[in-house]
């Protein structure tokens, strides 16, 4: 008879009450005493059969398509919604994401496994756990500031570009809680006990409290669970020393900014103020980018626009977010039909200034403009950024179009680098947690 004819067998006599339970209690402690090596081939080959194979494929497939959406790797059509990656994928963040969709995968295998054979294991907790906590951290590394984007527009914005610094970690930590979750799991199918509660009490009537009417309470599950308060407490820890380290990065790197009139100078070439933004532009002749591969570099820009600038908070991020983000109606609103309070409204309005007609002298200064203008973030990343006459979105034909009523009607007040600078304002716009986040990043790297 071979192994898995006797473990058949064995489940049969238990599932009839044929065997004793202190014969089974035996059999269970027998294979709780195995090593780690027969947990994984054990689950190695409940994967192999092809019920369960079905399931680890279909989840990992399912959950692969989460996964990269929420990594802003793809986005819905047609309504292209979606979130906004800001830096290019590499060969760990694939590695990563194959990763978490593998464990997500045989989590839901071996639950599978749990139903169809009437396994007796851990709780079933550990696997919407695992799903959740694939999410989150599918999620976190988009989420340097969370931008979620539709119909060619930013719908919503969240900056938290302060987690950068520990994106890596992040990711480490949640491919071992995955890993630990899915051993946990396994070896509860492969024991048939639950590692986490072995403990329990046989009911029998001869040793039964006679009840006193008043149903005992039940403790919380965290008193009960030494392993989940622990891991409570781990977490609480964690927390409190990344926010501890959080607010030290930023206090020194928003101490040396200083107010000088109407702007503000985070460091040289991280100046922001009334008329002047910050954006990527590419690498002149011989520059060098704070980041290698990269190929722009944030630089300041004189702008049409005013604002009116927000007190410092203290918070660099913060600052940039009230200062670079513009709101408001600027000056030439009511005459382009454009408000910074309706991003997208105004996007689609700058769009059909394209059909602008310009009699050569123009056409070429227009020209040279918006192919010195690049994307960094929809269309392209910092290591590949892309003209906007080559992209196709939204943004680029509403930025085309802005050139071409500025050169239009405006042409012999403003220069082209405050054009361009224009250009880049409403680009903070489109593209708050994009902006705010890069703007951050070289920002730390030069301190």
């Amino acid at each position: 008879m071979t192994d898995e004819e006797k473990e058949a067998y064995e489940k049969l006599q238990e599932k009839f009450e044929l065997v004793p339970k202190k014969e089974q209690k035996k059999r269970i402690s027998k294979k709780s005493t195995h090593d780690s090596e027969n947990v994984v081939l054990h689950t190695i080959g409940i994967v192999k059969q092809p019920l369960y194979a079905k399931t680890f494929a279909t989840s990992a497939i399912l959950f692969g398509i989460l996964y990269t959406f929420l990594y802003g790797l793809w986005r819905i059509p047609v309504i292209d919604f979606g979130f906004n990656r800001f830096s290019a994928v590499g060969i760990l963040d694939y590695a990563y994401l194959l990763i978490i969709t593998a464990i997500t995968g045989l989590m839901f295998a071996l639950f599978k496994y749990e139903r169809v054979q009437h396994v007796k294991s851990g709780s079933k907790a550990g696997l919407g756990g695992s799903g959740l906590a694939g999410i989150v951290s599918a999620i976190c590394p988009v989420c340097q500031g969370i931008t979620i984007t539709a119909l060619g527009g930013t719908i919503a914005t969240l900056p938290l570009a302060f987690l950068v610094p520990y994106i890596g970690l992040i990711q480490l930590m949640t491919v071992l809680i995955l890993g630990f979750a899915l051993y946990l799991k396994a070896n509860s199918v492969y024991t048939q006990t639950c590692i986490t509660c072995k403990v329990k009490v046989d009911k029998k009537l001869h040793t039964e409290i006679p009840s006193t009417g008043t149903p005992k309470a039940k403790e919380p599950f965290l008193y009960r669970n030494n392993i989940a308060f622990g891991a409570l407490i781990v977490l609480v820890l964690m927390l409190v020393a990344n926010n501890f380290l959080i607010t030290t990065a930023y206090a020194n790197a928003g101490a040396s900014a200083g107010l000088n009139g109407d702007s503000v100078s985070l460091k040289t070439g991280f100046e922001y103020g009334s008329k002047v933004t910050l954006k990527p532009m590419p690498l002149a002749t011989g520059e060098s980018p704070r980041f290698q591969g990269y190929r722009t570099i944030v630089k300041p820009l004189p702008t049409i626009s005013e604002l009116s600038l927000s007190p410092p908070t203290g918070d660099v991020v913060q600052d940039l977010v009230n200062n670079v983000v513009p709101r408001g109606t600027p000056w030439y609103g009511q005459e382009a039909g454009v408000t910074f309070d309706d991003p997208i409204q105004a996007q689609q309005l700058w769009a059909k200034g394209r059909a602008i007609q310009l009699d050569a002298a123009e056409e070429q200064r227009w020209s040279r403009i918006v192919n010195s203008f690049t994307c960094d973030y929809c269309c392209g990343s910092p290591q590949n950024p892309t003209i906007i006459t080559r992209c196709g979105c939204a943004h680029s034909a509403a930025a085309q179009g802005m050139a071409k009523w500025f050169v239009k009607n405006y042409g012999d007040k403003y220069s082209d680098e405050e054009i361009y600078g224009e250009m880049a304002r409403w680009y903070a716009l489109w593209y708050p947690g994009p902006t705010v986040k890069r703007i951050a990043e070289e920002l730390q790297a030069a301190n």
